[in-house]
């Protein structure tokens, strides 16, 4: 549900800036009617109809709302598509070649969409695709002027597309109004999931196939994170540390359920795995939860860091699971938060001095029941 919810939302948004640019060319156009009707090559006596009374009525508006409408939709299963299928594996090149037919495809369907509903209007001043194109074949500058705005508009939605992905959802929005220029403190949930065996299996494989392996673990593990509201923090080798927002509904149990989602994704592909690395890869894991300090760091490369005892300990609990063969282990500050939940059972393991702690740690396996 909270996966189609956020689906739904991006859709919503991606529909409401389409519709914002198409009003905005709207507006422009409309500012400099005469000058557009002169370059149509208008006469004073066609002004009593056609383009003229067009003009002053509301249809421009709902022209403007259908195109927004039907291209951030096709807009948002491009984006979709690119991210979440095969697409996905190609080359930057080859993607942004794929985006771009399918761009212009989208754009002629939506071209025919818009105008056949506003065909059907008595006033619209064209009433035939044959008209309209030799209106645009007469009048190349329209069409050109046109086509620029859009390219224009496309490059700029995929750039904040782009840079979202790269600081994490709602991210690009604090880095635009400085949230994190001064340190803040902050609730969150991490864990540090790391692959287990990692040193036998990069010496079986070699370095450049068993990057390869981390590549294909890492995709299987983005394709669920949204339905587990995780943020991925940071990728460090062969390691993923993701993150929660302490305050939103359920996130330990979100936590908890994601691990298991994802051994569980990486078993239903076992035979991929086999049948390409030779192994079926398993991924341990530490949790903890409380304060933490976020802030911008750097210049050259910007980010946004997170520091405090929360993190090194999460990162020291997954460091034991080895040691005390288990897969998930927290501290119990993250399990006093989760509370009980009837999918999974909270096994003490003791107080552990972890490495760089001075004070023991009370550490639970978490496992289903």
């Amino acid at each position: 549900m909270n996966n189609l919810r956020k689906h739904l939302r991006d859709w919503l948004i991606m529909i409401l800036a389409w519709q914002l640019a198409s009003f905005i060319f709207t507006a422009i156009g409309l500012s400099f009617i005469n000058t557009f009707l002169a370059i149509l090559k208008f006469q004073p006596t066609d002004l009593n109809y056609g383009f003229y009374t067009y003009s002053q009525s509301n249809l421009p508006l709902i022209e403007s709302g259908l195109f927004g409408f039907f291209f951030g939709s096709f807009f948002y299963i491009i984006t979709w598509a690119t991210e979440n299928t095969r697409i996905r594996k190609m080359s930057f090149g080859k993607v942004i070649l794929v985006q771009s037919i399918s761009y212009l495809a989208a754009f002629i369907v939506v071209f025919f969409l818009v105008y056949f509903s506003l065909m059907q209007v008595d006033f619209f001043p064209i009433d035939s695709y044959d008209q309209f194109l030799a209106l645009f074949g007469e009048n190349p500058a329209v069409l050109i002027s046109f086509l620029g705005y859009i390219t224009f508009v496309i490059v700029i939605i995929n750039f904040f597309v782009e840079v979202s992905k790269k600081f994490g959802p709602g991210n690009l929005w604090n880095l635009f109004i400085g949230k994190y220029h001064s340190p803040i403190a902050e609730n969150k949930i991490f864990m540090f999931l790391d692959l287990k065996d990692s040193t036998g299996y990069a010496e079986k494989l070699g370095h450049i196939k068993y990057s390869q392996l981390i590549q294909n673990c890492f995709l299987d593990l983005n394709k669920i994170l949204d339905k587990h509201n995780a943020q991925v923090y940071q990728y460090v080798g062969d390691e993923a540390v993701l993150m929660w927002d302490k305050d939103q509904e359920r996130a330990a149990e979100d936590a908890i359920k994601l691990y298991y989602a994802f051994q569980g994704l990486l078993t239903s592909n076992s035979e991929k795995y086999k049948l390409k690395y030779g192994l079926v890869p398993e991924f341990k894991a530490g949790i903890n939860q409380g304060t933490v300090t976020a802030a911008e760091v750097g210049s050259v490369k910007r980010e946004i860091a997170f520091h405090g005892d929360v993190l090194n300990t999460a990162a020291r609990i997954q460091k034991v699971c080895n040691q005390y063969k288990k897969n998930l282990l927290s501290s119990e500050s993250f399990v006093e938060f989760m509370g009980d939940l009837d999918e999974f059972k909270k096994v003490q393991i003791g107080y552990i001095t972890l490495k760089g702690k001075s004070i023991p740690v009370n550490v639970y396996s978490i496992e289903p029941t």
